[in-house]
C-alpha cells in the first residue's frame, strides 16, 4: 500500500547527517569519560562509591567534570554546544548493561596476546568497566526496535510493510546489519534528546554491526556518521525496489 509519494517533500523520520555527526561525537566523548572514570577508580584516584554516584546522576557528573576539567583528556570533555545531551548519554551507560566493578581482580596479560607463557605474560588488574552478557530478552527487544525503525523508514518512503516483507529484509545479512546501525542511530538520538529506550537494546544493536559474526569486537571499529547515512541510503534503495502491492 502506498501511503504517499516516495519522494515527498517532508521525510520526517529520515536521519539528518548533521544530527548524526553531533550524536556520534557526543557518544564517543561520553564513553571516553566513562572509561577514564573507571580507570581512575582502578588507580585509586576516585573512590568506587563516588564514581558510581557520578555515573548515575547527570547533575553530579557535570559538577564533578567542571571541577576536574583540567585533569581530563580532551577527547572525554563535553562540548559546549550540548552539555546536557552529553551527560544524558554518560549516565545512560550503567542502565544499558555497563557496570563499574568494585573489585575487578586480576587477569593474565601478554602484549598483543602473542604468548601467555611465564616469560611473556604477567598479571594485571582486571578492567573496572565491564558489560554484562546479552540475554535472549535483550536480543528480542533489539529485534523489535529494528522492525519498528524499518517500519517508520518505510512509511517515510511511502510504503506500508507487511510482516513477511519485514522478515525477508531482516534475514538478509547486509540489510540486517544496516537496519541495526540505522536503529542504533535512532536510539542514540532519542537518548540524546532525553527519551528512553528498553534495557539492553543499544548494546544488542551495537554488537550487530560493531562485532564480528564470531562474537568479538571488530578491530579498530569506530562509529562514523557516514556509515549511518550509507546504511539509511541502502535501506531506502531496497525499500524503493520492493514491488508495488496488489
Amino acid at each position: 500500500m502506498s501511503l504517499r509519494s516516495p519522494r515527498a517533500a517532508t521525510l520526517a523520520a529520515m536521519l539528518q547527517r548533521e544530527d548524526i555527526e553531533n550524536a556520534v561525537e557526543l557518544q564517543t566523548r561520553s564513553y571516553a569519560l566513562l572509561r577514564w572514570l573507571a580507570q581512575a577508580v582502578q588507580r585509586g584516584v576516585i573512590g568506587f562509591d563516588a564514581a558510581h554516584a557520578y555515573a548515575r546522576d547527570p547533575a553530579a557528573a557535570e559538577a564533578w567534570t567542571q571541577r576536574h576539567r583540567s585533569e581530563l583528556p580532551p577527547d572525554a570533555l563535553p562540548p559546549q554546544h550540548d552539555t546536557a545531551g552529553f551527560f544524558r548519554l554518560f549516565v545512560g551507560y550503567l542502565d544499558d548493561g555497563h557496570r563499574l566493578v568494585r573489585e575487578p581482580g586480576q587477569r593474565l596479560y601478554s602484549p598483543g596476546a602473542h604468548c601467555f607463557c611465564e616469560m611473556c605474560s604477567w598479571f594485571i588488574n582486571g578492567p573496572s568497566l565491564r558489560s554484562r552478557p546479552l540475554t535472549a530478552g535483550d536480543q528480542r527487544r533489539a529485534d523489535r526496535q529494528m522492525r519498528t525503525s524499518l517500519d517508520e523508514l518505510a512509511l517515510d518512503c511511502g510504503r506500508l510493510l507487511d510482516e513477511d516483507q519485514v522478515g525477508a529484509l531482516m534475514r538478509q545479512p547486509e540489510l540486517r546489519e544496516a537496519a541495526a546501525l540505522y536503529a542504533y542511530a535512532e536510539t542514540l538520538l532519542r537518548r540524546l534528546r532525553g527519551g528512553g529506550c528498553e534495557t539492553g537494546v543499544p548494546t544488542a544493536l551495537w554488537r550487530r554491526f560493531a562485532w564480528t559474526a564470531q562474537g568479538a569486537p571488530k578491530r579498530k571499529f569506530r562509529l562514523h556518521a557516514g556509515a549511518v547515512m550509507a546504511a539509511q541510503a541502502l535501506l531506502v534503495e531496497r525499500l524503493d525496489a520492493l514491488p508495488a502491492p496488489g
